[in-house]
């Protein structure tokens, strides 16, 4: 096997590869698996017979990631409390593109993930593609097994799906978004409920994932109270050798809490129009951070 000229194209294109994965799986370790297999799998093609090398390696990573959406399915199933993705660190939204790089900052956030986690595999590779990535139908028909009218009806009715569905976030410049996250800390580590009350949205919801493992609600912590009140009531438990780290995660601010052994909580903050908070997502499933330590 001649790894050059076919690592060449595959570097050209992992980076869109593992965007593909991560959103198609919400996890940072399969999409690294699936980029894997995709690299194995193109290894042994004959470049010459590829006409268009990143429509092929897309082709193959969205049946794979199906492959392995339908695989986890019943894991899924009888998973304990809410059912998050594996955080992923990230930027903010470069300068040469920003409309572009915010719209797919946007494909990252958790409560676009959890919806996409609501839809079948099949629809969730057709909506990706073609809203997110911007593939035509035809060549996503050929990475379904669909024809590309079958394609554009599925990619219609998941849209409408989702827009039903759809929570209005919205985000706004960096430093005004570090100021709201630096006056959370600040009521959360001083026991101020109302002062905490004032940065949450009306309709806020907070949903964690502890896994089978750790200890975390079962259910949505929804309401004002009820989410300031658990914050205040958690800060109360924080022993001398934990630390907390601003940070971005899946385009979101966010806060990274570790111990010795590395993070253990990883959350991701998301704005209403109004600029409160209206979703925090709090990731402390231990297997789902092994890719942080």
């Amino acid at each position: 096997m001649n790894d050059g000229p076919h690592l060449t194209v595959f570097e050209e294109h992992r980076d869109r590869l593992f965007a593909v994965a991560y959103r198609m799986t919400g996890s940072v370790a399969d999409a690294d698996d699936l980029c894997q297999e995709a690299w194995l799998r193109w290894s042994e093609v004959e470049l010459a017979t590829v006409r268009q090398p990143e429509a092929f390696l897309v082709s193959t990573m969205t049946r794979l990631s199906i492959d392995r959406l339908r695989s986890a399915s019943h894991r899924r199933e009888i998973y304990v409390g809410p059912y998050l993705p594996e955080p992923l660190m990230t930027e903010p939204p470069a300068e040469s593109d920003p409309e572009r790089a915010a719209e797919l900052a946007d494909s990252l956030t958790y409560a676009f993930l959890v919806l996409m986690d609501e839809l079948a595999p099949a629809e969730r590779a057709v909506f990706l593609l073609h809203d997110v990535f911007g593939y035509p139908f035809n060549e996503i028909g050929d990475a379904v097994d669909r024809s590309p009218d079958a394609v554009r009806q599925m990619a219609s009715r998941t849209r409408r799906k989702l827009d039903a569905e759809r929570v209005e976030l919205s985000r706004f410049d960096e430093s005004a978004e570090q100021d709201v996250m630096a006056s959370l800390v600040g009521a959360i580590a001083a026991g101020d409920v109302e002062g905490l009350m004032a940065l949450l949205a009306p309709d806020i919801v907070q949903l964690d994932d502890g896994g089978p493992s750790r200890r975390a609600a079962r259910r949505p912590i929804i309401g004002p109270n009820r989410v300031a009140r658990l914050w205040v009531n958690l800060a109360k438990r924080v022993q001398p050798d934990w630390t907390m780290e601003f940070a971005r995660v899946n385009g979101s601010p966010g806060l990274v809490f570790g111990d010795a052994e590395g993070p253990f909580m990883v959350i991701a903050i998301e704005f209403g129009p109004d600029r409160l908070i209206r979703r925090i997502h709090a990731q402390l499933n231990p297997e789902k951070l092994v890719h942080l330590r």
